[in-house]
């Protein structure tokens, strides 16, 4: 009889081990799908993670519309790191450029800061546009919208592409329907002194 009765305690308890185990597993299962996958937010996060830090870059099969950019010291910068993340592309010592990426409810949104040298707006600024579906966290295609359509006709078909992996940073500009291609690449192992503030900016 008490042979009988530690064999059933045995049991009970065996049993109890294997239920705490399936609820864990299940909790765990859970708590893996409950959150899906925020493309936007990590591709934003990934840029996050150089803030502060600046990186040389240089032209890949740069067109005749890039002459001015040739032999120039191309340097981006990531600062302005909040919702907001704002990188400014400086080429020599030109420091109007500033790419701006901001989290929008449904994906991420590209303009371009355009300034003059006091700070003031240029005449052609803000253009830019909102992620294409699909983007990833390395990669993100942002299509022009209405506002650069009506500001510059000619880029109404513009797809700026970019891209953020472990060891490099791409920005690249494409027109649908043209030969129209810029592209230029950061190696992001080689961090390089952080330059100047932006024209516009502190």
């Amino acid at each position: 009889m008490l042979t009988s009765f530690r064999l059933s305690s045995r049991v009970r308890a065996a049993a109890l081990v294997v239920a705490t185990v399936a609820v864990s597993v299940a909790a765990t299962r859970r708590d893996t799908t409950s959150a899906p996958a925020d493309p936007a937010a990590e591709f934003l996060a990934a840029l996050r993670a150089h803030c502060g830090k600046a990186f040389a870059g240089q032209l890949v099969n740069p067109q005749p519309a890039d002459s001015g950019m040739r032999g120039q010291a191309l340097v981006m910068h990531v600062r302005g790191c909040g919702d907001t993340v704002r990188v400014p592309f400086h080429v020599g010592t030109d420091r109007s450029r500033t790419w701006v990426f901001t989290k929008t409810p449904a994906s991420v949104r590209l303009k371009h800061d355009h300034r003059h040298a006091d700070g003031s707006e240029d005449q052609v600024t803000q253009y830019g546009g909102d992620a294409r579906a699909g983007g990833t966290a390395q990669s993100m295609a942002f299509a022009a919208d209405s506002f650069t359509a009506a500001l510059l006709p000619a880029s109404r078909t513009n797809v700026w592409t970019v891209e953020v992996t472990p060891t490099q940073f791409v920005y690249q500009l494409t027109r649908t329907g043209s030969d129209r291609r810029f592209r230029v690449e950061f190696d992001l192992t080689k961090p390089v002194a952080v330059p100047p503030a932006p024209w516009g900016s502190r």
